[in-house]
């Protein structure tokens, strides 16, 4: 069991401070009036070109900020940065009123939101080493990334309490010009802030790397490492393609289930929750198996799984099945990202881990777009959602065979020092 020291416990705390914004902001409740009243027209469409304008901004700046500092040994105070105008960006919302003249202005600041949320952890994810020991990677991410999908959850049935819901809200608000869908804004920018701040208090600054390099000869010194270096290579290639498959079954889930199962908007949120409990179940469970039987392991497992699970998905019509296998899917959708996180800190000295972790995220990203155009492509082309959902296993299929079966922590890297 991790020792929950201050440390470890801050590591927790910074994904639970953290996921209420993807979950609020780009998700749920934000995404949808963007779309139905300010952008009133190809509302869907401009949300898409933000989202793929952050995606293609973290792709690019991961490696530089995650490199740089490694080489300053400064990543808490540029992770305290991009928190804190993340937060702000997304406070600043609250200013977003309904109609067409706040278009660029709800639009930057979303932008500016959508991809400090992403970009922060390629930093965050490198401080795991400084939060716990070497055995006990595996559990601290599990339980962190549990802490995360549990806090989008709660931030969400919040803010339908107290904002959505009721016909006379708190604080004095009401329902016109938006202000309980930008109250909401306001609540998870204090809750970020709030429950982020123990990580910079608690948690120590990794040692620097002490390179000559310049920043992009250093980012080309890993570079090269990496394409050297098969196993890692066959990871970080594996990572994008499970990486393009878990986002394209965030993007279209919901919409899957209300297409082929005629599921109604509150059946969709109770989807939603299930997935996402499971998941924070999932990511638990998959740390304790992290020291067991490794990280690499637990990976491989997992995408089998969700291959199985997803044909089931395919093939059933029974709902109740339905809702049964989205369970086992979220279960396996959450140690698949923390196991992720914990192969690189196994891997990385930590004093590289801004670097490797920025190129993890490159991995997630750059492509990160091609799973949901094709989907909605075969949609267009077939108009039938079952066939959509089969190249999510095509994907999931791909990345297993070039993952391989030879463990890349079993050998030893020299070349890293």
């Amino acid at each position: 069991m991790v020792s929950l020291k201050k440390n470890s416990l801050a590591f927790i705390l910074y994904d639970w401070a953290t996921s209420p914004i993807t979950t609020i902001h780009t998700t749920f409740i934000f995404s949808v009036y963007f779309v139905e009243k300010i952008a009133v027209k190809n509302g869907s469409f401009l949300w898409g070109v933000i989202i793929a304008i952050a995606a293609i901004m973290t792709a690019f700046m991961g490696p530089i900020l995650g490199s740089y500092a490694d080489k300053k040994r400064k990543r808490k105070l540029i992770l305290f940065f991009l928190t804190m105008l993340g937060g702000f960006s997304t406070m600043l919302l609250w200013f977003a009123k309904p109609g067409i003249e706040y278009l660029v202005f709800a639009s930057i600041f979303s932008c500016i939101s959508i991809f400090t949320m992403e970009v922060v952890f390629v930093l965050y994810n490198s401080l795991l080493s400084s939060s716990t020991t070497k055995k006990n990677y595996g559990i601290l991410s599990g339980f962190s990334w549990g802490a995360g999908y549990a806090a989008g959850i709660i931030s969400l049935l919040l803010c339908l309490v107290l904002f959505i819901f009721p016909e006379k809200l708190i604080f004095g608000l009401t329902k016109e010009n938006g202000e309980n869908i930008r109250a909401c804004m306001l609540f998870i920018s204090i809750w970020m802030m709030v429950f982020a701040i123990p990580l910079f208090i608690f948690t120590s600054e990794p040692k620097k790397n002490k390179t000559n390099k310049s920043t992009f000869q250093y980012i080309k010194q890993g570079c090269i490492f990496i394409f050297n270096e098969k196993l890692i290579l066959r990871f970080f290639l594996s990572r994008l393609f499970y990486f393009d498959a878990l986002a394209t079954l965030f993007a279209f889930g919901g919409i899957y289930a209300s297409n082929v199962f005629d599921f109604s908007t509150k059946q969709i949120l109770y989807f939603a929750i299930l997935i996402n409990l499971s998941a924070a179940l999932g990511a638990i469970i998959g740390g304790f198996y992290d020291r067991i039987i490794s990280s690499f392991r637990v990976i491989q497992c997992c995408i089998i799984s969700l291959i199985i699970l997803g044909i089931f998905l395919i093939l059933i019509k029974n709902e109740i099945y339905f809702w049964v296998v989205s369970f086992f899917l979220g279960l396996f959708i959450g140690p698949l990202q923390s196991s992720s996180r914990v192969l690189i800190s196994d891997l990385v000295p930590s004093k590289k881990g801004g670097q490797f972790f920025g190129f993890a995220i490159f991995s997630g990203k750059i492509t990160s777009f091609l799973g949901p155009l094709v989907y909605g492509f075969l949609i267009f082309i077939f108009d039938d959602h079952r066939i959509g959902m089969s190249f999510v296993i095509i994907l999931l299929i791909f990345s297993y065979l070039i993952l391989g079966h030879k463990n890349p922590l079993l050998k030893n890297y020299r070349s890293f020092n």
